[in-house]
């Protein structure tokens, strides 16, 4: 009677210990999870997704690729690959949207299946509510409501691209003329360090698993990446392609450009 019981608390104890645990990790899970989404932008689940898909795609190709088998087989294996990719650039979005593009230009040096999957990437992606767009306009002008800026802003972007979009607005400085707005999206700033992170990381992993020397060109992309993202940068390549366009280009060519003009009151790094 003694034992059975003695067995019995036992049991009981050890079951409440592991409900202790189990409860203890969801929280903490949760609460990770909660903490990612709401101030990194998801980015420590984006990179985990990544380093799997990554890892995935490492996988099939060491198991799998065989030359002996022919062009059809290892075509089929390009494509898994490139959809894979393709898939985790869609979900993951922002600068991946860039990687993605990176990746099918390189027509001369990856298979096909690459190209054709990634190239998709061009169209237009998804913008964001005007609501989100509002407080990245409002902090980089110091704290200013947009009311203070704008006459007018519109509500939809008229286009939008993988790290910012455009709205169609009138300027408090100079109601008269209608303006494009580009403005970047809210989550790229707090993405960004933890994408560059995540592309050095992997292409370290496919250039030590395949031996392909890819690591010449993390810098460089990187560096272009960068330099897309400061709207003040490309404000003054605005300028320079002006100044260009008016003293070098035919009369032809001046026609058929047109360059904004850049209202410099109202520009800033995004």
């Amino acid at each position: 009677m003694t034992y059975r019981l003695g067995k019995g608390m036992f049991v009981g104890a050890l079951k409440q210990k592991w409900a202790k645990r189990a409860c203890l990790g969801t929280a903490v899970l949760l609460s990770g999870y909660i903490y990612d989404k709401e101030v990194q932008a998801s980015s420590i689940w984006r990179t985990a997704r990544t380093f799997s898909d990554v890892g995935i795609i490492c996988l099939d190709y060491k198991i799998n690729f065989r030359s002996e088998k022919g062009i059809d087989y290892l075509d089929k294996i390009h494509q898994r690959a490139a959809r894979r990719l393709l898939r985790c650039c869609r979900e993951n979005g922002g600068l991946f949207i860039k990687f993605g593009q990176s990746i099918a230009v390189q027509s001369s040096l990856l298979p096909p299946p690459f190209r054709k999957e990634l190239s998709v990437l061009y169209d237009n992606a998804p913008s964001v509510s005007v609501d989100k767009i509002a407080p990245v306009i409002e902090q980089s002008f110091g704290g200013k409501r947009m009311d203070d800026l704008f006459d007018e802003f519109s509500t939809e972007a008229v286009a939008s691209a993988s790290v910012a979009q455009v709205h169609v607005a009138r300027l408090k400085s100079d109601p008269s003329a209608k303006v494009a707005v580009k403005v970047q999206k809210p989550e790229i700033k707090l993405q960004i360090d933890w994408d560059l992170f995540t592309f050095r990381t992997c292409a370290r992993i496919i250039q030590y698993a395949f031996g392909i020397p890819i690591m010449w060109s993390v810098q460089e992309v990187e560096q272009r990446l960068r330099e897309e993202l400061d709207f003040e940068r490309e404000a003054n390549n605005s300028e320079l392609a002006q100044r260009d366009l008016d003293t070098l280009a035919d009369g032809w060519l001046k026609r058929a450009v047109y360059i904004p003009k850049v209202h410099w009151e109202a520009t800033c790094k995004q």
